[in-house]
């Protein structure tokens, strides 16, 4: 199973270090999500990362991937219901480039309508969120596996990741599930003095 991680939203003390590590140790993408920041603040972010990284990475700002020919770019939910027509347009391009689309879903008809659009498609929040308060969605876990059983004879090339709320208690749950992969947030965040540790945990699990 491929592990991604996410950049906490909010500033944190040695982050550039602690994400280079983690390349370092196995992780398959990074997701760069500061909504916090503008483009300007995200250029200065994503030039601290080490250049060796950047097809790893993956932005929710068309304009920073393309500046550091990132791996690839997140179409947020406002991006996705604004303009169809031009997100054709948007997709064209990475696929063309070969890089990463991502896109969320949060019920099983979303994934079922990016299953084949998108290469990864992320379902969140698989269960109560570690970093979001009272952020969780009410999944039908038999529903959810089925449907990813059939994904696996149907799609190439397209990963089905598990976010929200994962950490070990939650390894062998996702894994019956049928998932490609799980991303993580709060599991690396809220104690980054371990956060090495907790990632090369979970890495091994997963494998």
């Amino acid at each position: 199973m491929q592990v991604i991680i996410y950049t906490s939203p909010t500033a944190i003390e040695n982050e550039i270090e602690i994400i280079s590590q983690l390349f370092d140790c196995g992780i398959d993408y990074l997701y760069i999500r500061k909504p916090e920041l503008d483009d300007f603040s995200l250029v200065d972010f994503v030039e601290q990362i080490p250049e060796k990284y950047w097809q790893r990475c993956i932005s929710t700002s068309m304009i920073i991937t393309k500046e550091f020919n990132l791996g690839g770019y997140h179409f947020t939910r406002d991006i996705v219901q604004k303009n169809e027509k031009y997100n054709d347009k948007i997709l064209e391009w990475l696929h063309t480039n070969h890089k990463i689309s991502s896109v969320s879903a949060h019920k099983l008809e979303e994934i079922e309508k990016y299953k084949t659009k998108f290469n990864h498609v992320i379902v969140s929040p698989l269960f109560n969120s570690i970093s979001k308060e009272n952020h969780s969605y009410d999944w039908n876990f038999a529903e959810l596996k089925n449907v990813l059983q059939n994904l696996k004879s149907e799609i190439i090339n397209h990963k089905i990741f598990a976010v929200g709320g994962i950490d070990l208690d939650k390894i062998e749950i996702v894994k019956n599930l049928n998932f490609d992969g799980v991303g993580l947030l709060g599991a690396i965040w809220s104690n980054t003095d371990n956060a090495i540790e907790k990632f090369s945990t979970i890495k091994k699990q997963y494998e």
